[in-house]
């Protein structure tokens, strides 16, 4: 095997498929990168054997091949050299690596030592604009479960073309503390169906998304497939593969309030200080801010006290309206709807201390909904 890249094209690829590779004593090729040299190009596979990615970089072949070497060492090392021509080439030593006066042997593993990388025939393939992909993963993957006890809550589930929501992919998570959702579009005459993604494979998907270092060089859509339970989301020469969660999502549009109570548009960014305020005066075991909503004074009210470190309350002017209304919430549940949206203002919906809230956008065309449930005293 002998080649030639650039510096840039090989960070590229290797930051890309790098990040999955996985130390393990039995497999120890798990922590290799698979490097396949072609006439189309330097091809880069790895796997921790839940998820695969491969991507493609341009350069020079003068002798087709194959060879594994440490992904996270090479990475590493490719970073490390000056921009310009890289040359590699096989030798019994190992893989032998030339840059601008500098001389480095990898030494690795046979190809045939690395796990067999199945072609998969894909099914119905949807494509999504990437950059949509890529804010709604931001905003619902956090919501996930990290426990395992309930594989279901455990993924993003992706509901393409549901009833009632034609031409529209909604991307749904929760923990059954809180729950994401955010919808998208997507084609119309594509076939309903719904999948339940890994968290894990989604923040994947999110960080190769989110790779490329300018607009120019980003393809605009991204294509998910399914076939033999698998995923598969090729996007431009990257294309990852994972398992899918065999399980049944829950109803879970039966839990998001249609009405409320008590409505309060306020300012997202004081709204932000005002619970991170809050939180250093919180029971740590609960986490708890108490919110009071009082549309005769048009304001929020975010207080906690705790009998070691004391209490703090501040008051956000906004537009409140409805009936008075009180609730407890976790403060970091609260942060992280906050933080996933961009709007100046939200709107925060709530029927009753005992119901869930709402937390809304504002003033953008964001079709997303953030709900947090109560805790109970």
């Amino acid at each position: 095997m002998q080649f030639s890249c650039t510096q840039e094209n090989l960070v590229q690829g290797l930051s890309i498929v790098s990040h999955v590779t996985s130390k393990n004593i039995n497999l120890p090729v798990l922590g290799n990168v698979l490097i396949k040299a072609e006439k189309g190009g330097i091809h880069f596979h790895s796997t921790n054997l839940e998820i695969s990615i491969s991507c493609t970089v341009r350069g020079r072949v003068d002798v087709e091949g194959e060879y594994s070497v440490p992904a996270k060492l090479l990475f590493d090392y490719i970073a490390l050299l000056p921009s310009g021509k890289v040359e590699f080439e096989l030798k019994d030593s190992g893989l032998e690596i030339k840059s601008n006066g500098q001389e480095t042997v990898f030494r690795g593993m046979p190809a045939s030592e690395f796990p067999l990388l199945p072609k998969l025939t894909k099914n119905t393939t949807y494509q999504l604009k990437a950059g949509e992909v890529r804010q709604a993963i931001s905003q619902v993957v956090f919501a996930a479960s990290v426990s395992e006890s309930r594989p279901e809550l455990s993924g993003v589930a992706c509901f393409f073309n549901a009833p009632g929501r034609p031409g529209k992919a909604a991307l749904v998570a929760t923990d059954s503390y809180r729950l994401a959702e955010r919808v998208i579009d997507c084609k119309e005459n594509e076939q309903p169906a719904t999948i339940i993604v890994p968290s894990r494979a989604m923040s994947e998907i999110f960080r190769i998304l989110s790779s490329y270092k300018d607009d120019l060089d980003s393809p605009e859509s991204v294509g998910l497939s399914t076939t033999d339970n698998q995923l598969v989301v090729s996007y431009g020469s990257v294309e990852l593969t994972s398992r899918l969660i065999e399980a049944s999502f829950p109803d879970y549009q039966n839990i998001i309030p249609t009405s409320s109570n008590t409505d309060a548009v306020l300012n997202r960014q004081e709204l932000i200080k005002a619970v991170k305020a809050a939180s250093l005066f919180s029971r740590k075991e609960i986490n708890d801010v108490h919110l009071e909503l009082s549309p005769g004074a048009n304001s929020c009210a975010i207080e906690s006290s705790d009998e070691g470190t004391g209490k703090t309350k501040t008051v956000i002017g906004g537009e409140v309206t409805g009936q008075d209304n009180k609730i407890v919430l976790n403060f970091k549940y609260i942060s992280d709807g906050l933080n996933a949206l961009s709007s100046e203002k939200v709107k925060l919906a709530t029927v009753s201390p005992m119901s869930p809230m709402l937390i809304l956008p504002v003033g953008d065309d964001l079709d997303y909904k953030y709900l947090v449930m109560p805790i109970r005293q």
